[in-house]
């Protein structure tokens, strides 16, 4: 068997995705491809179909660099979205790969895939500039990289798209904290979760937080917001992501109101 190097990147000969659309449009004529479900799960299909042929160690998506498990973990504890691989759909350099298997290292702000099949396959990171939006469970995560250089201050890579409404829109930002533990002389890492909120508005970008914050942003909503607060309460506490992304429908809400 041989062995790389995990510090080794991974590169392949078919690396340009222009090739993949020519042999797409190649493959539709010669076939007559029968068209039978909707047209997202039509491309989803094709591309899947390419996929096969080609060959999946051929893709763009396969160029990257091994992953490896440098902090040791507390029982318990891991530095993930969720610990293990999930099959989801991930835009990566403009191409969808459809049912991947892909995980999210939140401490790194880094997605991880691994190649269908064989055990063997090792993880690859994938180069962060490149991922455009992947699914997790369901959860949309976008990489924000056109307004991680506009607001550096405020924007940091890669968030969960919680909700986008016509005039405000809210992203969940996941992060870990590693803290050294030790055990018997050997270093283990615990890993804090912590949750951000940043809301667009007016195409900029607000560090959300309390019911104070958002009274600052929208200062003609003082009133419904202090309602807001005073209703949710428990919910507030019990589960915030849920209430801040109810709070930011039902601002959403006032203000198509009041601009009519």
């Amino acid at each position: 068997m041989k062995i790389i190097n995990p510090k080794t990147k991974i590169t392949f000969p078919l690396k340009n995705y222009k090739k993949k659309a020519i042999y797409l449009s190649i493959f539709a004529s010669l076939l007559n491809i029968s068209y039978t479900h909707s047209q997202s799960a039509e491309k989803s299909s094709l591309y899947d179909y390419f996929d096969e042929a080609v060959g999946k160690d051929n893709l763009n998506i396969n160029n990257g660099i091994i992953h490896s498990e440098s902090f040791r973990p507390l029982e318990g504890k891991n530095r993930y979205y969720i610990d293990e691989f999930n099959l989801g759909d991930i835009s990566f350099e403009g191409q969808i790969y459809s049912n991947v298997n892909l995980k999210y290292d939140i401490l790194l702000d880094q997605v991880i895939y691994k190649q269908n099949g064989s055990s063997e396959n090792a993880p690859i990171n994938l180069i962060t500039d490149k991922v455009d939006y992947f699914f997790i469970k369901n959860k949309k995560i976008v990489n924000l990289k056109e307004e991680s250089v506009k607001f550096p201050s405020i924007i940091k890579g890669i968030y969960e798209e919680t909700y986008i409404g016509d005039n405000v829109s809210l992203y969940i930002k996941h992060t870990k904290e590693k803290v050294k533990s030790f055990q018997a002389d050997i270093i283990y890492y615990n890993f804090i979760y912590k949750i951000g909120y940043i809301l667009k508005y007016n195409n900029y970008f607000y560090k959300v937080e309390t019911e104070k914050d958002f009274k600052k942003i929208f200062p003609n909503f003082k009133k419904e917001i202090n309602s807001i607060y005073n209703t949710d309460k428990k919910l507030e506490r019990s589960n915030k992501p849920q209430f801040m992304e109810n709070l930011t429908k039902q601002i959403n809400g006032l203000l198509k109101k009041s601009s009519n």
